[in-house]
């Protein structure tokens, strides 16, 4: 399966994108914001890990962003369970290379309607760490819009981040 924007797309992880995952997951400026388990350094164990995982699950809900067939980001969500099975959680990344290229606005633009269209879904939501304006800008441009601040919420790097709370609604 493949989503398509203009310099990129969007398709199912392979196992053979473990050395491109190591090449541009294993940056502290891409894990500085990212939830503890995408994990820094990241690691060979940690690419087939996440390649195993990936590559059986069913359904299709994690993405490699790919540009000129090489893996360097990725993006999906997580359908919540029991009373929040209507919500899923996005969540992204992309190589430090191609920041600021409007990719990962495209990229969430196509996930979006993905989600929407082949899922049973009324709610998308993401968390962002303050201070981390280029992603909420991301998710402002795609539709969504900051419901609210959750002070202190979030403990990495030995300080605290608030936690913005983003969502859409189908």
């Amino acid at each position: 399966m493949k989503l398509q924007g203009s310099t990129f797309c969007l398709r199912e992880w392979q196992l053979t994108d473990e050395e491109a995952l190591l090449k541009y997951a294993n940056n502290i400026n891409v894990s500085r914001y990212l939830a503890d388990r995408f994990p820094h350094p990241y690691t060979l164990a940690d690419a087939q890990y996440w390649l195993n995982y990936t590559t059986t699950a069913s359904p299709v809900v994690n993405f490699a962003i790919d540009i000129s067939g090489e893996a360097v980001g990725g993006i999906g969500f997580e359908i919540r369970e029991g009373e929040r099975r209507k919500t899923a959680h996005l969540g992204y990344w992309l190589g430090e290379p191609f920041w600021e290229k409007q990719i990962m606005q495209q990229a969430t633009a196509l996930i979006v309607n993905y989600a929407f269209d082949n899922f049973d879904l009324a709610r998308l939501e993401a968390v962002v760490y303050h201070p981390n304006v280029a992603s909420m800008r991301v998710l402002e441009k795609a539709g969504f819009v900051k419901e609210g601040i959750s002070k202190k919420a979030i403990f990495k790097n030995d300080e605290f981040y608030d936690e913005h709370v983003f969502a859409l609604v189908k």
